[in-house]
């Protein structure tokens, strides 16, 4: 029998030295090793930037607050804080301050217009106007214990400028119907029995009531009203029953603002007053109707005592026309800055 001749492979080769398939792949390994390059640290991360502060950062940022929720009020003393109302971008918050200059924070932070802060006699909230609602403006407390908002008015028109009575019960204030009219309201601190305390001038065109304060007797509220010429105001008195017609307190000074304060005594009413773009700090004396000027120069408004009516803190254009919080002693005497911020800080109210 012929032997049966096997194909021909056609990739075969003549054989040569062969290696161990183990030791090839060790080559190829120690081929690739060598040809990355090293780094030391520095060169991931070079000097400029630090790799522990750079993981501190990041893990030390609480996580950020819904929208409609406060940041917590911060502890401290009795009447050691002022809070106000600061412009940031396009919206107005409020912010809080010590009254050295330390611990600013940021109380709202919503994409609506929070301002006219004011302290609840015994400190624990404060009401404020917003049109976080509908767009127009109503009343809401904010609760420091529970960093809760709660709505006072809703949808009365537009209300502004905001007090509490001594005991805390009742909340006056500034409202502005649709037709253009502006009249002082009285609300229980739970928003029920809302009532008309005085009617406001029958007129379109700008804001005849501009501002309110609930003396600390609680006998007398003080509110900023024009009668007859456009932006002009007068200081007037009413009594909280509305029995009585108000009763006119200033005469002759010219420029008055909305911004007015008691003194805890219930005697003295702090007013802005003066020349566009050029206003002081007065009191007056309410028994003897005697008015004193306490600043001379730096375009001030919104002076706001301290508990004991020792302080009094007011927003001022003086630096650079940028509008900063600044205090001073009841007499005028020696003025200190707390703020300062290229956007505005006004409105300041002291802590009770």
């Amino acid at each position: 029998m012929t032997p049966r001749k096997r194909p021909k492979n056609i990739f075969s080769k003549k054989k040569g030295l062969q290696l161990p398939l183990g030791l090839i792949i060790l080559i190829l390994l120690a081929i690739i090793f060598i040809s990355v390059p090293t780094y030391t640290p520095d060169e991931f991360f070079p000097l400029a930037v630090s790799v522990t502060s750079t993981i501190s950062i990041a893990t030390a940022l609480p996580p950020k607050l819904p929208p409609s929720t406060p940041a917590p009020f911060p502890t401290g003393f009795h009447g050691n804080r002022i809070i106000f109302t600061c412009t940031r971008g396009d919206y107005n918050h409020l912010c809080i301050i010590n009254q050295d200059g330390s611990g600013l924070l940021r109380l709202t932070d919503n994409f609506v217009n929070d301002y006219y802060p004011a302290y609840s006699p015994g400190g624990g909230a404060i009401a404020f106007a917003s049109n976080r609602e509908l767009g127009t403006f109503d009343l809401y407390f904010l609760v420091f214990s529970t960093s809760s908002i709660v709505g006072l008015t809703n949808e009365i028109g537009n209300a502004f400028s905001p007090d509490f009575s001594p005991d805390g019960e009742q909340v006056v204030f500034a409202n502005r119907d649709e037709l253009g009219q502006t009249s002082l309201y009285i609300v229980d601190r739970t928003g029920e029995n809302l009532r008309l305390l005085f009617e406001g001038p029958k007129f379109s065109g700008p804001t005849s009531i501009v501002g309110a304060a609930w003396s600390p007797v609680g006998d007398t509220i003080g509110f900023a009203m024009s009668t007859s010429e456009l932006f002009e105001y007068e200081i007037f008195l009413i009594k909280p029953d509305g029995d009585s017609a108000p009763q006119k307190l200033t005469t002759g000074l010219l420029g008055i603002t909305g911004s007015i304060d008691w003194s805890p005594d219930g005697r003295y009413l702090l007013l802005s007053a003066g020349p566009p773009g050029d206003k002081d700090i007065y009191t007056i004396d309410t028994q003897q109707n005697v008015i004193s000027r306490l600043t001379f120069g730096g375009n001030n408004n919104s002076p706001s005592y301290s508990p004991e009516g020792d302080f009094i803190a007011y927003n001022s254009l003086r630096n650079n026309n940028q509008a900063d919080i600044y205090i001073m002693r009841a007499d005028g005497s020696d003025e200190s800055q707390l703020t300062n911020d290229p956007e505005p800080d006004w409105q300041p109210q002291w802590e009770p």
